[in-house]
């Protein structure tokens, strides 16, 4: 019922569920109700994770006893106007409700309203809107906001949401829409957004990553692996990640003999994207440190984060994060490194495990490698891969 321009332009890449709701064998009121949600709460914009949901109810009313089909639908949108006017009269610092607002040309009937809550642990506001043609009503509720992508958990200091006029625009111009749906199909003809076709296309198939040789910064870190990582050779490969152009090198070994028995793994990861300019690397950085925070200082399912470090003399910018795993498909530690150097954004992961010989690295009988170390390693190679950049 809704033009799915309209609804990708609102809720872009949403996520689509629909129920139904028979009240036919009510004795008070009967109706089908039909509930439509589009909703996406993580989209990436700049330095910025945006929130927005579209919730539509459609409800035909039937008559019953001496209440006709179309008086309960007038009662019923009755009924949401007195709300509104209600919450338009009581209005609160912390829970603001704007006066209702009537449209005239939007079905038989419409109206909507702006609400907005600023209290302590919640900061969010919507636009809702009821309208009517005949026995059917319909509803919406449009909200928006958007975060900064490292706010801290549960804050509501960096917030924004949708702004009064905004909401009322977005709500009549959704009411409108599914006013003409619901005329069209009283009258028996096509819904009028039903051939449209959707505006996004079925996300493309990632490239895959092309082996290449060695490239020269990481050719300069082979001093460096094979300390970190004796006896092997490195192999790197190369393909395009969203705006990025993404080279990645690996050193790994995870047969190295050491005392008692016992066999070593060893991975060093080095990854550098190259962005068009400063400007996206600076956010891309900022994108994967907000999502780090969600687990930093946690531990789930095998695996252990801890909080976030900021390295001193790394770049423009950076972030640290040791991670300790015992999982079915590895047990080892590794320490992590992001930093930003000026269009680059650079990863490097060192990390590993002892083991008994003749057993997987998901052993569960590993010694997982000592975080110092860890950390050391990482540190020294990020160091000579900024260089040699």
């Amino acid at each position: 019922m809704l033009d799915p321009v309209e609804t990708e332009r609102l809720v872009p890449r949403a996520k689509i569920d629909s129920t139904t709701n028979d009240n036919r064998s009510d004795t008070i009121v009967s109706y089908v109700r039909w509930t439509c949600t589009w909703a996406n709460r993580d989209i990436s914009y700049r330095d910025v994770t945006r929130s927005r949901e579209i919730v539509v109810n459609v409800a035909r009313y039937e008559a019953l006893g001496e209440t006709t089909a179309e008086k309960a639908a007038k009662i019923q949108f009755n009924g949401e106007v007195s709300q509104y006017t209600y919450g338009g009269n009581n209005s609160t610092e912390e829970r603001y409700y704007s006066k209702p607002t009537k449209f005239t040309g939007v079905g038989e009937e419409a109206v909507a309203q702006y609400q907005l809550v600023r209290e302590k642990d919640h900061h969010y506001s919507f636009g809702q809107g009821m309208g009517r043609v005949g026995n059917v009503t319909f509803q919406v509720r449009y909200e928006a906001s958007q975060q900064h992508k490292e706010a801290d958990l549960f804050s509501t200091d960096t917030k924004q949401s949708i702004t009064e006029a905004n909401a009322i625009r977005e709500v009549k111009t959704l009411l409108g829409q599914l006013a003409q749906s619901v005329t069209a199909w009283q009258q028996g003809k096509p819904p009028p957004f039903a051939a449209r076709p959707q505006p996004s296309p079925s996300p493309s198939e990632s490239p895959k990553p092309v082996r290449i040789d060695l490239p020269p910064h990481c050719v300069a870190l082979n001093a460096v692996a094979g300390q970190l990582v004796p006896a092997t050779k490195g192999e790197a490969v190369t393909a395009k990640d969203g705006k990025a152009d993404h080279t990645q090198c690996q050193w790994w070994n995870d047969k190295m003999p050491v005392a008692g028995g016992k066999i070593r793994w060893r991975n060093l990861l080095v990854s550098v994207r190259e962005f068009p300019d400063a400007e996206t690397a600076r956010f891309f950085l900022i994108d994967r440190r907000g999502k780090t925070k969600f687990t930093a200082g946690s531990r789930i399912g095998g695996i252990a984060w801890s909080k976030i470090a900021k390295l001193p003399g790394i770049g423009e910018d950076n972030f640290g994060q040791a991670i300790k795993q015992k999982t079915d498909t590895a047990y080892s530690a590794r320490y992590e490194i992001y930093a930003l150097q000026g269009t680059r954004v650079v990863y490097i992961l060192f990390g590993g495990s002892d083991r008994p010989a003749d057993t997987p690295i998901n052993s569960t009988d590993s010694t997982l490698m000592e975080l110092p170390e860890a950390f050391a390693g990482a540190k020294t190679t990020i160091t000579t891969l900024l260089k040699a950049l």
